[in-house]
C-alpha cells in the first residue's frame, strides 16, 4: 500500500506500507534516483536485531553506519554533532543519504542531522516501532532536545520516502509497543470515531498484534496524519490538533530528565490530563472519558511515573512551544472524533488535572465487549 504526503512548498514523498517492504528497499532507492554513499543511523538495539536484514538489501550501496545508545537521551547536540563528524570524516556528498533506522529518537536525531549538513541531504525513515510507523515518521518534524525543553532545536525536513514494515514490529519489546498505541489512541479521539471504537472492542487483539488489526490501524493513523499535516504543514493551525495529550505529556518527559517514561507513555498520561479537563468544563461526555481511560489502562501504556514534584511539571509547562505569553494551549475533546483549541486554562485547572493523574490507579476493568 502506498500513501503520498504533499508538503506546503508542492513537494510529495510516498509512504510504502506493507509487511516486508524492507525487501524492495534497494529498488526503492533506485526509483529514487538515489545512487550515494548511505549513512544509516540507528541506535545500539534495534541495530543490533536488525541490522544485518537491513545491511542485506544495501549490498550494492558503500553504507557506513553510525550508531548511537538507545533512549530520548541520545537525542542531543552531541550526537548530532557526532553524525556531522562523520559524514564530514567519510567524505558526503550532496548525493549521499542518510537513513534513519529506529524509533522517534532516531527520526528526529537523523532528520535533523540530513537537513542541517551541507543545507540539506535526501533523508529516509524506515521506523522500527509502533509509534514511529503510525506518527513521527510522516509530517517532516525533526528536532534534537535541549536542557530546557524537548525538540527545542529543530526544523520541518520531508524525507525522500518513508518505508513501513509492520513485521519490524514483531520484535519490539511489550513496553515499547505499549508506548507506540499511546499516540495511535491520540487520532481515534482526535479524528476518528470508528477508530476509537475499534480499539476499545479489540484492544486484546491489538495488543497480541494481530497482523490484520495492526495493519488497520496504522493505515487510519497515517492515513489521518497526511490529511492533517497537508492541511498545515507548519503548526500554524489544524496541525496543533495531533499535540492532544502532548502540553502536560511533554512536561512530564521533561520533569522526569527523559529517563523515567516513554514518549507515548507520557502522551497516555498527557491525554488523561486533557480528557479530566475537557470533563470538567462540561466539554466531553463522562462516559466517553471512561473509555478512554479503559483503551488506555487495557493498551498497558499508562507506565508508572513514580513520585513527581508538581513544580517540576510547571517549570517544564513554562517552556512549552504551543503556549502563548504566559497562557497555555491545550487540546481538548469536543466529542470523541474531534477536539477544539482552548487558550485560557488556568494553572489553578492544570493543578487538579495533575493531581487526578497523579492519583490514578487502574480500575478493575470488565471486557469491552
Amino acid at each position: 500500500m502506498e500513501f503520498t504526503c504533499k508538503s506546503f512548498q508542492n513537494r510529495s514523498y510516498k509512504i510504502y506500507l506493507e509487511r516486508d517492504v524492507l525487501e524492495q528497499l534497494d529498488s526503492i532507492l533506485q526509483s529514487h534516483q538515489l545512487t550515494g554513499s548511505i549513512f544509516v543511523v540507528s541506535d545500539q538495539t534495534v541495530f543490533r536485531i536488525h541490522g544485518k536484514k537491513l545491511l542485506k538489501h544495501l549490498k550494492n550501496y558503500t553504507v557506513y553506519p553510525i550508531i548511537v545508545p538507545p533512549g530520548e537521551p541520545s537525542k542531543s547536540l552531541k550526537n548530532w554533532n557526532k553524525i556531522q563528524d562523520t559524514l564530514s570524516d567519510k567524505g558526503a556528498d550532496r548525493r549521499s543519504v542518510v537513513i534513519a533506522f529506529g524509533g522517534g529518537v532516531i527520526g528526529d536525531l537523523a532528520g535533523f542531522a540530513a537537513s542541517t549538513y551541507m543545507r540539506g541531504l535526501a533523508f529516509i525513515q524506515i521506523p522500527t516501532t509502533l509509534l514511529s510507523q503510525s506518527d513521527s515518521s510522516i509530517g517532516a518534524k525533526v528536532a534534537v532536545n535541549h536542557t530546557k525543553a524537548k525538540n527545542l532545536i529543530g526544523s520541518f525536513y520531508q524525507p525522500r520516502f518513508v518505508l513501513t514494515d509492520p513485521s519490524l514490529l514483531t520484535t519490539l519489546p511489550k513496553r515499547e509497543f505499549a508506548a507506540g498505541l499511546g499516540e495511535a489512541i491520540k487520532y481515534g479521539v482526535i479524528a476518528d470515531l470508528e477508530l476509537f471504537e475499534t480499539l476499545y472492542e479489540n484492544m486484546e487483539m491489538i495488543t497480541a498484534r494481530n497482523h490484520g488489526l495492526l495493519t488497520r490501524l496504522l493505515t487510519r493513523c497515517i492515513a489521518i496524519k497526511i490529511k492533517v499535516v497537508e492541511e498545515d504543514e507548519r503548526e500554524t493551525g489544524l496541525r496543533k490538533i495531533l499535540n492532544f495529550g502532548h502540553t502536560i505529556g511533554h512536561a512530564l518527559e521533561q520533569a522526569t530528565n527523559f529517563s523515567r517514561l516513554r514518549h507515548g507513555e507520557a502522551v497516555a498520561w498527557g491525554m488523561l490530563a486533557a480528557g479530566w479537563l475537557a470533563v470538567e468544563r462540561r466539554m466531553w461526555d463522562t462516559g466517553e472519558f471512561e473509555k478512554l481511560k479503559s483503551i488506555l489502562f487495557r493498551a498497558g501504556c499508562l507506565f508508572p511515573m513514580g513520585k513527581l514534584n508538581p513544580k517540576k511539571v510547571f517549570d517544564a509547562l513554562k517552556h512549552d512551544k504551543k503556549k502563548t505569553g504566559d497562557t497555555l494551549n491545550f487540546i481538548l475533546p469536543e466529542r470523541t472524533g474531534k477536539v477544539t483549541i482552548v487558550s485560557d486554562i488556568k494553572k489553578e485547572e492544570v493543578a487538579k488535572a495533575l493531581r487526578f493523574i497523579f492519583q490514578l490507579k487502574p480500575p478493575k476493568l470488565r471486557s469491552a465487549k
